[in-house]
C-alpha cells in the first residue's frame, strides 16, 4: 500500500508539472478553434492598425496570421474600436446608431463606407441658435446645416479672428477654426488648398507630400471638396453630375474646364413660375433662363 501511494503521489507530481508547462490553451481548451483541434488565438495588439493584406475584402476587425486588424479606411491608420459598418437593412429608416439581431449598426450614410462614431444628428430644436456641436436633454446634435442630413463630426466654425491671415484649418487658444470662406457659413470638412507646385499638370484633388491640394482654378482662391471632371465619355447623354466606373463626372459644359458642384438643371415643370433655384420632388432646379442651357450657381435670385 505505501509503494502505490508513493507511485501516485510521483503521479500526481508529473502531470501537475506538465500542466504548468503546457498551458490549456495549447490543448483545445480556448474558445477559438483551429485545425485538428488545436486553438489558433488571435492577438490584438495595443494600437490596431487598418489591414495591411492586399486582396483583403474584409470589414470590421479580423486577423491575419494571428494578429487583430481593421478592415475599414481610417484616416489615421489606427481603429479606435469605434466604427461600424452601415446598415444593410434596404426597409429600415432608422438613423444613428441601432441595432439589428443584436448586432450594431449606423443608419447614416457615411461616404467612407463605414461610421468611425463620430457622427450626430442634426439640431431639432426650432428655437436653437447654437452652432456647431451641443447638447439637449444628454443627445448630442450639430448646429449647422450639413447637406447629407448628419454631421459627420468634420465641420468647423469659420476663424473670427480678425487679424488672422491664416487660411485652412488651424487653431485658436486650441478651438478649431478653418480660414476660407465658405459659403455655408461653416467648414465641412472637405476644403483644401489651390495646388502651389507650378509644374504640376494635374486636376482635381491630389497631393504633394501627403497635403492635399486641388488643380482646378476655382474662384473663391480654394476647393470646397465639390469639384469634379467634365464627363469626357463621347457616348454619354447624361447631363448634370453623374458617374462613371465610380468616378464623379459632370455633363455640363462648365466654361471653366470643370465643376464645382454649384450648377443645376433648368427647370422642366410647365406653368412653374418661380425664379431662381427651388426643389421640385426633392430635386433642385433653377427657374431663370442660362444661355448655357443650364444653371452655374452664379445667377443672383434664389
Amino acid at each position: 500500500m505505501r509503494i502505490k501511494r508513493k507511485l501516485a503521489a510521483c503521479l500526481l507530481c508529473v502531470l501537475t508539472a506538465v500542466s504548468l508547462v503546457f498551458p490549456a490553451s495549447a490543448h483545445g481548451c480556448g474558445r477559438h478553434g483551429g485545425h485538428h483541434g488545436q486553438n489558433t488565438v488571435a492577438v490584438q495588439p495595443a494600437v490596431i492598425t487598418v489591414c495591411p493584406a492586399g486582396g483583403c475584402t474584409a470589414a470590421g476587425r479580423h486577423s491575419h496570421g494571428g494578429t487583430v486588424y481593421c478592415g475599414y479606411a481610417h484616416a489615421g491608420g489606427v481603429c479606435d474600436g469605434n466604427c461600424r459598418a452601415l446598415c444593410p437593412v434596404e426597409d429600415c429608416a432608422l438613423t444613428g446608431r441601432h441595432t439589428h439581431s443584436g448586432a450594431v449598426y449606423c443608419g447614416y450614410a457615411h461616404e467612407e463606407g463605414f461610421c468611425d462614431g463620430d457622427c450626430r444628428a442634426l439640431c431639432p430644436v426650432e428655437s436653437c441658435a447654437v452652432s456647431g456641436r451641443h447638447t439637449h436633454s444628454g443627445a448630442a446634435y450639430c448646429g449647422y446645416a450639413h447637406e447629407e442630413g448628419f454631421c459627420d463630426g468634420d465641420c468647423r466654425a469659420l476663424c473670427p479672428v480678425e487679424s488672422c491671415a491664416v487660411s485652412g484649418r488651424h487653431t485658436h487658444s486650441g478651438a478649431a477654426y478653418c480660414g476660407y470662406a465658405h459659403e455655408e457659413g461653416f467648414c465641412d470638412g472637405d476644403c483644401r488648398a489651390l495646388c502651389p507646385v507650378e509644374s504640376c499638370a494635374v486636376s482635381g484633388q491630389h497631393t504633394h507630400s501627403g497635403t492635399a491640394y486641388c488643380g482646378y482654378a476655382h474662384e473663391e482662391g480654394f476647393c470646397d471638396g465639390d469639384c469634379r471632371a467634365l464627363c469626357p465619355v463621347e457616348s454619354c447623354a447624361v447631363s448634370g453630375q453623374h458617374t462613371h466606373s465610380g468616378t464623379a463626372y459632370c455633363g455640363y459644359a462648365h466654361e471653366e474646364g470643370f465643376c464645382d458642384g454649384d450648377c443645376r438643371a433648368l427647370c422642366p415643370v410647365a406653368g412653374c413660375a418661380v425664379d431662381g433655384q427651388h426643389s421640385h420632388s426633392g430635386t433642385v432646379y433653377c427657374g431663370l433662363h442660362h444661355s448655357g442651357g443650364f444653371c452655374d450657381g452664379s445667377c443672383a435670385a434664389v
